[in-house]
């Protein structure tokens, strides 16, 4: 689909909230406003609820309080309200045309995890984010995973002005797993959780009576929800769960009660009439309270136990699935350290909940609960919303080095992301913080391709696509077929401003490099960037256009007169960037791409293996057979894409098969549409059973290390990795005479053939008379050139200032 009739499908649906940008653009702050906000407004608990009954107090009643509340927890919240003598709070419900307008409108904004990806913060805003937990699970960048959605919650915490971390080890964790160490530039609160006032007051004891449960040794149990989704794995869970309270059952004694708070996506799984001590945690009661009156906490991962700890009582840990979770998500500490109870059996629970110790120490409280003391809700609240200095705190500058900026495409396995992994590998990474962009749309369903990602790379993912409104969405579409107005260009020009600050408005990069150098939001988005801005050519963009229509002429043309720096990786397309598109001469650098030779050798001696993505003509047993053949093997390596001249290729080893029976030809595409077209072309030809056909091989270089011959009969390209890929392995190289392979086989040696079908198969023919050999490379001396043009890129757009930018 197009980027136009993307724009007319979102206008047309609007599922952008095109009103949103009018009250983001015309609606003035109101000082006194306070919006709320609680499990992205599916519960009135935990932080919120705590800060929200200290704002009803006298100190506060000049506020006006907001509470974002969806449809069907409005009942719910409505009590807790009523419960806890909390008046003078409004509704919104969440997502509505009412919940933007205050999102647009509050001069206070607070919420225990994250606003929508559509919210952009105001300047002005007092953001304060309590966040929900001390984590014992990984999280953001450690989690990788999560690396694919963490990006809205990343940019929440950037735009907080104030964050509370309750202990140090929480503090630690969260700036790792979220950069804040680099990124963050507000203030930490480091007071306790509001929620865990409540562990340093006397229990409700009159809450036990109402229950039923006076007299009685209250023990609870808060299993975490560890990802269940389909029937038999909700009926595997609720069984090993029955069997293990029958057990506990006949274990506790008559004077004993054990409470069960299962998460909400398994509330009505298990009744509890069944059993003699067992009963369901009481829904009327706050958990915290309800806690508070709890004589001993079982659970396994959940981090309530991090704040039941300030309780001073027994905890117990039954982490019967540990090595299972563990190897899903991954923990920050080995539970079996803190000085609780630890088992792995059921039936030793019950008895350590009789036994003594089990309690937290003095090291443990120091560490966990470092800065609690009971009068958290009302120092936080005094000091975000009464401007009271009185909290203690940490202003967040950064670590004393330069951010940079770099996106980097959807990291699908292509020679762009190659090449930009090989970059990063030469570039002096102690030198700047680089951070690597992507969308969450691009590769929400490829969770794999984080594995890739460096460890020593920042992420910053992009959350959510663009705020569209009628008035952006037609100033657009008239951009895109040319149309060049004052009134076009400011409107849009006012649009991807709003769109930057909604991505970074909170950060601050001294430079952004886009290096995917393809995607027009992206490219128009980061011409809004306050600092130096660098884009890649990895291709030659004009044929690009009049062969794939993926580029639109108008707002390429403005960016790369907009763009500090225009980076081509060949000479070759160094004509077309500046006469086909009009990039400004002055601007542009050839930069060859870098090449990790050292990796391409190494992932070639890896096993030969097809994932679950992979689709192939034969199966990987088959494919082996024929890598350890005898027969000469040709093999090309390239997205399935019109430009790719894969149709030519198999036309030329059809013919050149008929005389070569012994002779087979592989392809290999990572990406592309073509893949299906291409099986049926090879099946209508006479050589069709020597052809093997390959999409999305995680790791295609055992493969190539395997072939006699590499042919690239692409109708142009920029810098092709591939052909650098099979040089690394020493195959003999042939490529058609076209832009970004002329100049590379040229400088190298290698065979060049016409651009035509012909001049592929007489390069077939050429092989098969021992005229075509493996060309001889230095790769270290190519990056080290290119880690320096690169480097002294980023140095100059440093040097753009701020105000400069802005002028």
């Amino acid at each position: 689909m197009s980027f136009l009739n993307k724009v007319k499908k979102k206008l047309k649906n609007g599922s952008w909230y095109p009103f949103y940008n009018s009250f983001y653009e015309n609606n003035s702050l109101d000082p006194r406003m306070i919006l709320l906000e609680s499990r992205s407004g599916g519960a009135l608990e935990s932080n919120i609820l705590s800060l929200l009954k200290e704002l009803s107090r006298e100190p506060y009643k000049n506020f006006n309080l907001i509470l974002s509340v969806r449809k069907n927890a409005e009942s719910e919240i409505k009590e807790k309200l009523r419960k806890n003598s909390i008046q003078g709070v409004s509704f919104v419900h969440t997502g509505s045309v009412s919940y933007y307008r205050a999102l647009s409108r509050a001069g206070y904004l607070v919420n225990d995890s994250s606003f929508p990806g559509r919210f952009v913060k105001k300047e002005g805003q007092i953001y304060l984010n309590t966040w929900h937990g001390t984590p014992l699970k990984k999280m953001g960048r450690d989690n990788r995973p999560e690396m694919v959605t963490m990006g809205n919650v990343l940019r929440n915490l950037l735009d907080s002005n104030y964050i509370v971390f309750p202990n140090r080890f929480m503090e630690e964790k969260m700036s790792g797993a979220y950069m804040l160490d680099s990124l963050y530039r507000g203030t930490v609160l480091r007071e306790g959780y509001p929620r865990n006032d409540i562990f340093r007051q006397k229990p409700d004891l009159s809450m036990k009576e109402r229950a039923g449960f006076a007299g009685k040794t209250l023990l609870t149990y808060f299993p975490t929800y560890r990802g269940i989704f389909n029937q038999v794995e909700r009926q595997e869970y609720m069984e090993t769960l029955s069997a293990n309270l029958a057990l506990w059952d006949s274990q506790l004694k008559d004077d004993e009660i054990l409470l069960i708070k299962l998460h909400p996506f398994l509330h009505g799984s298990e009744a509890f009439d069944g059993y003699r001590h067992i009963r369901a945690f009481p829904t009327d009661w706050d958990t915290y309270e309800g806690l508070n009156l709890c004589d001993v906490l079982i659970t396994d991962y959940s981090s309530v136990f991090y704040d039941y700890a300030n309780t001073g009582k027994k905890v117990i840990f039954f982490a019967y699935d540990r090595a299972e979770y563990e190897s899903t998500r991954g923990m920050y500490e080995d539970i079996e350290t803190y000085p609780f109870h630890y088992t792995e059996d059921a039936a030793e629970v019950i008895p350590y909940a009789h036994a003594d110790g089990g309690t937290p120490d003095e090291a443990f409280m120091e560490k966990y609960a470092s800065y609690e003391d009971g009068h958290g809700a009302e120092k936080i609240c005094r000091q975000v919303f009464l401007h009271e200095d009185c909290c203690r705190q940490k202003k967040y500058t950064g670590n004393g080095k330069k951010n940079i900026l770099l996106y980097g495409g959807d990291l699908d396995q292509n020679g762009i992301t190659s090449a930009l992994y090989a970059m990063l590998h030469e570039l002096d990474l102690t030198k700047y913080n680089y951070f690597l962009s992507f969308r969450l749309i691009s590769v929400k369903d490829h969770p794999e391709r984080m594995e890739r990602i460096p460890d020593h790379i920042g992420i910053y993912p992009l959350s959510s696509e663009m705020n569209m409104d009628v008035l952006t969405g037609f100033s657009l579409m008239r951009k895109m077929r040319g149309a060049n107005t004052n009134s076009i260009n400011r409107r849009i020009h006012i649009a991807y401003q709003r769109e930057w600050k909604k991505h970074f408005g909170s950060t601050d990069f001294s430079a952004v490099i886009h290096y995917n150098g393809y995607e027009a939001y992206i490219t128009s988005l980061f011409e809004e960037s306050p600092c130096g801005r660098t884009i890649w050519v990895h291709n030659d963009m004009a044929d690009e256009i009049r062969t794939k229509g993926n580029q639109n002429i108008y707002l390429l043309r403005e960016a790369y007169q907009k763009y500090d720096h225009i980076v081509t990786v060949s000479e070759d397309i160094l004509d077309s960037t500046i006469h086909g598109i009009g990039a400004d001469p002055v601007k542009v650098t050839v930069v060859n791409n870098c090449h990790d030779y050292q990796s391409v050798i190494k992932r070639s001696e890896e096993t030969l293996a097809f994932q679950e993505t992979t689709k192939s003509t034969v199966s990987v047993d088959q494919l082996s057979a024929v890598l350890s053949g005898n027969d000469t093997k040709f093999i090309s390596i390239g997205r399935y894409s019109p430009e790719k001249g894969h149709v030519r290729l198999m036309n030329a080893f059809n013919t050149y098969q008929a005389s070569h029976p012994d002779t087979w030809l592989i392809i290999i595409g990572g990406v592309g549409t073509l893949y299906e077209d291409a099986v049926a072309h090879a099946k209508s030809l006479a050589a069709s059973d020597h052809i093997i056909l390959i999409y999305s091989m995680q790791n295609p270089m055992p493969v190539l290390k395997n072939c006699d011959l590499f042919l690239l009969s692409s109708f142009y390209e920029g810098r092709p990795i591939v052909l650098m890929e099979a040089a690394s392995l020493g195959l003999p190289l042939m490529a058609c005479d076209v832009n970004g392979c002329h100049g590379f086989m040229t400088e190298y040696h290698g065979t060049l053939t016409d651009n035509s079908e012909e001049g592929i198969l007489h390069g077939m023919q050429l092989f098969a008379e021992g005229k075509v050999h493996p060309i001889q490379i230095d790769f270290d001396k190519i990056n080290a050139a290119s880690a320096a043009q690169t480097e002294a890129l980023i140095k100059d757009c440093i040097h753009i200032s701020h105000s400069e930018r802005a002028h």
